[in-house]
């Protein structure tokens, strides 16, 4: 049920074969219901119909029985069996029906009882499409055979390879780009298994999302069938439900073509957001400082450097000579105490947050401040993988609010979830470290970073690769 964790499905109910119907049929329970009940109750079920992706109705096809209860929470608004009935919360029948629904205000996200109502059709009847799948014995055998090797229950903290291998129609909450892209990426070190926690939830339109995969695809759905500003808010979500659907809602609001960032640099007061032009982005580098013999950097600091063209040149080589447009993604403890506590980041009681900041002060803090040289190490990855890199990393840091954990959940894999998350490179899948000197060795070994830059010291202290 939407947003109401009570009355939640204990476990998913498979889609059983039946008579075959052509295309995705709501049919109103009119038991008890009077002529303007009906007419209202349908109207809400048409429009509905005519939000979703014809993909969606296409693919559903089946008859899913919807009618009005009074055996509900009352601040609940519906629930679906997950196979073919929606019910309805009939405490809401009155005010749909003599239209006040439509200006009543509320709460909740969308605004307004009747926008509430027309979400819940939408997210309950996603629910049904999400978990429609058949699966042979076979199948089966599979995935319990995973789960007890993994010793895990459940699908969440299932492993990448025991996903996908099933015969399944059209899941969503259980594929990997997805999970990436919602919050449940891989834990590092943990052979592909997810993250049972979610952590982007700074800026949640709906904090429910965050609650599981299914409810995270649900409410998701929502939004990009109702929103115009969505495309704008999630880009990479938007595109993977167009890319699904091979559809989009026709209006959708024009997207800035640059992305904000709130600036942690020492010239905050003078200009406290910035802008990240991706197209003006030529690569992104594994920047690591050195370690030193301070406990919370003996294996050193990861952290990611963008490239930046000065406005007007052509991407190339030349734009690392710009280095005042350069920037540096930074996975930091946030530590609002006098001094730094060892302790307190064993046990993760820090927040973890990527800050941005301008590559020159980060060269001052760790080489004249720090006394660390930086190693600055070019990675392979392509235009789209730049890109779309570069758009989660500025969706990261306004979204992102987890917990720093000096040997579990550090710089170099918080980096490594960011170049996971957002290239979707392959060859990133299957890598895992978790120091940062460590992790620099391995994108080597895989051919994704290229550390020849580092091999003639000179060149590279006059190219930038290196500073002392």
């Amino acid at each position: 049920m939407r947003r109401v964790a009570a009355w939640l499905l204990a476990g998913a109910v498979l889609f059983c074969a039946g008579a075959a119907q052509a295309s995705l049929q709501l049919r109103l329970i009119t038991d008890g219901l009077s002529p303007a009940e009906q007419q209202a109750s349908q109207a809400l079920l048409d429009e509905a119909m005519r939000s979703l992706p014809p993909r969606f109705i296409e693919q559903l096809d089946r008859r899913i029985d919807v009618g009005w209860t009074d055996k509900m929470p009352e601040n609940a608004y519906g629930q679906a069996s997950l196979v073919s009935e929606l019910d309805l919360n009939r405490n809401l029948l009155a005010s749909l029906t003599d239209g006040s629904a439509a200006t009543q205000k509320t709460n909740r996200p969308h605004g307004t009882v009747r926008r509430e109502m027309l979400a819940t059709v939408l997210h309950e009847l996603t629910h049904i499409y999400d978990r429609a799948r058949l699966w042979s014995k076979d199948d089966r055998a599979l995935i319990n055979r995973c789960s007890r090797q993994n010793s895990i229950t459940g699908l969440i903290g299932l492993p990448d390879q025991c996903r996908g291998q099933h015969d399944r129609r059209f899941t969503l909450s259980d594929d990997p780009r997805l999970l990436d892209l919602a919050g449940w990426p891989q834990y590092v070190g943990r052979r592909g298994e997810r993250e049972q926690h979610n952590h982007q939830v700074a800026r949640s339109p709906d904090i429910y999302e965050t609650t599981s995969p299914l409810e995270f695809v649900a409410v998701n759905m929502e939004y990009f069938l109702l929103d115009p500003s969505y495309a704008c808010r999630r880009p990479a979500l938007f595109r993977y439900y167009k890319e699904h659907f091979g559809w989009a809602p026709p209006a959708q609001d024009t997207c800035a073509k640059t992305y904000a960032f709130l600036n942690a640099g020492n010239d905050f007061a003078k200009t406290p957001l910035g802008q990240i032009d991706p197209e003006r982005v030529y690569e992104i580098d594994y920047l690591l400082a050195e370690a030193n013999q301070n406990l919370v950097s003996r294996w050193g600091h990861s952290m990611l450097r963008l490239v930046i063209c000065a406005p007007g040149r052509p991407r190339g080589p030349d734009c690392r000579l710009d280095l005042d447009q350069h920037l540096v993604l930074s996975y930091r403890a946030f530590v609002g105490d006098v001094q730094l506590s060892s302790w307190d980041g064993l046990i993760g009681k820090y927040p973890s947050r990527l800050f941005v900041l301008p590559l020159a002060q980060v060269i001052d803090e760790y080489t004249k401040t720090e006394l660390r040289g930086l190693a600055s190490v070019p990675l392979k990855l392509n235009r789209q993988e730049i890109n779309d890199t570069v758009e989660h990393a500025a969706e990261m840091h306004w979204s992102y609010d987890g917990n720093y954990f000096f040997i579990s959940n550090n710089c170099a894999v918080e980096s490594l979830k960011l170049l996971r998350s957002g290239s979707a490179n392959p060859q990133l899948t299957g890598l895992d470290n978790i120091t940062p000197n460590g992790l620099l060795e391995v994108l080597s070994a895989r051919g994704l970073a290229d550390t020849s830059v580092l091999n003639d010291k000179r060149e590279a202290l006059r190219l930038g690769y290196h500073f002392d």
